[in-house]
């Protein structure tokens, strides 16, 4: 679900303009403070918008993302709806995203058969296997098997693809049904890598299934053939098989290469992690973090507070856990481990 709320703000941000082509000052500030996390700043921008900037569908839709982050679902319902209502001119992708943003709030509002019906409507328009797939989900969680396997079937007609693959498994897993969720990951590796981004995604497939030297064969093949993003999984993959110098080793190239330096000193701390060397890890974290790199930036910060427990900090830990979970309420992890440093 991470990866598809980034994917649905990176729309966003691409459709600026997607209602009007009025000054969009207000709209812009507001975005990037959304981006940042500066809820506050972004709702005052975004309210501005709405008021006098020409772009109320688009503000109203940013009103109600940081209502849907800040679990506020009833407001975020409520916004999403003005948004499509404010609408001047017609644009599917605008719509598209809005609903998908409305449904999500009606899920974390209990209010789960809103979010089919909006699935159903997306389904019904264009065949579209995110939609299929969510309602798939939903309709797993209520513990109807067999419509959920018609969905996802309807999820793979549309995008028969790696990622739909684990998505569906992960969704399986969600459940405690991990059993039924592997005969997908099993279907996946029937199809054939067209090259080094497909390797990296069937290596995540043999990941999931702990095959792990089948794992290590595809992210090098992927690896070779130019796909630099496998080499983080690749040094995860040398760590959780104790190979700590190979994985150090990796992570140094990867930052050498300069093709994601936060992720490179995100493996790098991880590594510090492991030897004990707390304080080489904060510093490879804080310039992870200066990288400013959305993708690990969440991964930085939770690897942050790990450190300071282990320092035994547990003061520094609370602070930076209460600022960690103002951006990320919903992270499971996160929240399990908040429950340990309220004891400390």
């Amino acid at each position: 679900m991470r990866r598809t709320a980034a994917v649905l703000l990176c729309v966003l941000c691409l459709s600026l303009g997607a209602c009007t082509r009025e000054d969009s000052g207000a709209y812009d500030r507001g975005m990037a403070a959304l981006q940042q996390g500066d809820y506050d700043t972004a709702m005052e921008e975004f309210q501005h918008a709405a008021s006098g900037d020409g772009r109320e569908a688009e503000a109203y839709r940013g009103e109600g993302i940081i209502y849907l982050r800040q679990q506020d679902y009833g407001h975020a319902i409520t916004l999403f709806g003005l948004s499509l209502d404010s609408m001047k001119h017609s644009n599917p992708q605008f719509r598209r995203d809005v609903l998908y943003y409305q449904a999500e709030a009606y899920i974390g509002n209990g209010q789960d058969r809103d979010a089919e019906a909006i699935y159903t409507e997306l389904i019904e328009e264009d065949g579209d296997a995110q939609a299929y797939f969510l309602r798939g989900s939903g309709k797993l969680n209520f513990g109807d098997t067999e419509g959920a396997a018609e969905d996802f079937a309807g999820a793979l007609r549309q995008e028969n693809s790696y990622e739909m693959y684990m998505k569906i498994y992960r969704a399986y897993a969600a459940v405690n049904r991990e059993a039924d969720g592997a005969d997908y990951l099993e279907q996946a590796l029937s199809l054939e890598p067209a090259g080094g981004e497909d390797y990296y995604l069937q290596a995540q497939v043999y990941d999931y299934l702990g095959d792990y030297a089948k794992a290590e064969e595809a992210l090098t093949k992927a690896v070779q053939e130019g796909c630099q993003e496998a080499l983080p999984m690749l040094g995860k993959l040398y760590l959780e098989t104790g190979d700590l110098s190979g994985a150090r080793r990796l992570y140094q190239d990867f930052l050498e290469s300069g093709e994601r330096p936060a992720a490179a000193y995100n493996g790098l701390a991880l590594c510090d992690i492991q030897q004990e060397e707390y304080e080489s890890a904060l510093d490879n974290i804080r310039q992870g973090i200066a990288c400013q790199d959305t993708e690990v930036m969440r991964d930085l910060l939770f690897n942050e507070i790990v450190v300071y427990e282990k320092q035994l900090d547990f003061q520094t830990a609370k602070e930076k856990m209460q600022e960690y979970l103002k951006q990320y309420p919903k992270d499971e992890e996160a929240l399990r481990e908040n429950e340990f440093l309220q004891s400390r």
